[in-house]
């Protein structure tokens, strides 16, 4: 009698012993497999170099380019491989790696990333990839020649406060009003004139900016200054296909 007074977890034997034979009955009812599966994800493995780089995962869809759903907490060690525990669905990876050894912030020349990579996550599995890095060269953007099919085009003339015009600015073009993410699209730097223009390989709405620096967030003695139209926000640039839009000027400051 006193073993079947015992108490489990505050209740006794006798009270448990219903509850007890009902777990064990739906424990035993569901698939012997469920209990077997392990944790869904994926794993990979980061190339040329290896080792130091950050895993950036997106949901399906997301711009890559912008704040990541996942950020894996270290960088990858000598072999390159990572792994991350995520629910079944889609994803894109990007691995990114700084000379600076952030895990946050735009890439600076001589920096490195893959390109977008996208995975699926089946239900109860795991997904692997490769992660090929990539240097960022400034120059790139300098030489970049759009195709002979894109003839859709921004131009005008990047201006001081003055309005006169500045050389050696370079407009950058992208396609969420926030601005945040890289750029989509960099016009070469304006020369003595102060002109510009930028090539779109189709209509839609854009967001410009003239800056003299290339990549991060304006610093202090930068030039730097949008299109906005005398507003708060910026303006956007709406184009159809093959458009030519000429006269969109921009005049930019010194930060301080």
């Amino acid at each position: 009698m006193n073993g079947w007074r015992s108490r489990i977890g505050g209740i006794t034997a006798l009270a448990a012993a219903p509850l007890i034979m009902a777990l064990l009955a739906a424990g035993c009812a569901g698939p012997a497999r469920e209990a077997k599966r392990g944790p869904t994800g994926v794993s990979g493995t980061v190339l040329a170099p290896a080792e130091g780089a950050y895993i950036y995962v997106y949901r399906k869809g997301a711009n890559p380019h912008g704040p990541a759903e996942v950020i894996l907490p270290a960088p990858t060690a000598a072999d390159g491989t990572f792994s991350v525990e995520l629910p079944p669905g889609e994803y894109t990876l990007v691995a990114r790696r700084r000379s600076s050894h952030d895990n946050a912030g735009p890439l600076s020349p001589g920096d490195q990333r893959s390109d977008p990579v996208d995975v699926t996550i089946p239900a109860g599995g795991a997904a692997k990839v490769n992660l090929p890095l990539n240097v960022k060269v400034d120059s790139e953007m300098l030489s970049f020649v759009p195709p002979k099919e894109w003839t859709t085009a921004i131009s005008g003339v990047v201006k001081d406060p003055d309005g006169r015009p500045v050389q050696g600015a370079r407009v950058h073009v992208y396609t969420y009003v926030q601005m945040s993410e890289r750029p989509k699209y960099v016009s070469e730097r304006t020369g003595p004139d102060g002109k510009y223009v930028v090539f779109l390989p189709k209509g839609g709405t854009y967001y410009l900016a003239a800056r003299d620096r290339f990549g991060g967030p304006p610093r202090i003695g930068d030039l730097y200054g949008r299109y906005d139209e005398g507003s708060i926000n910026p303006t956007g640039v709406v184009l159809l296909d093959g458009e030519k839009r000429v006269g969109i000027d921009i005049s930019v400051f010194r930060v301080w």
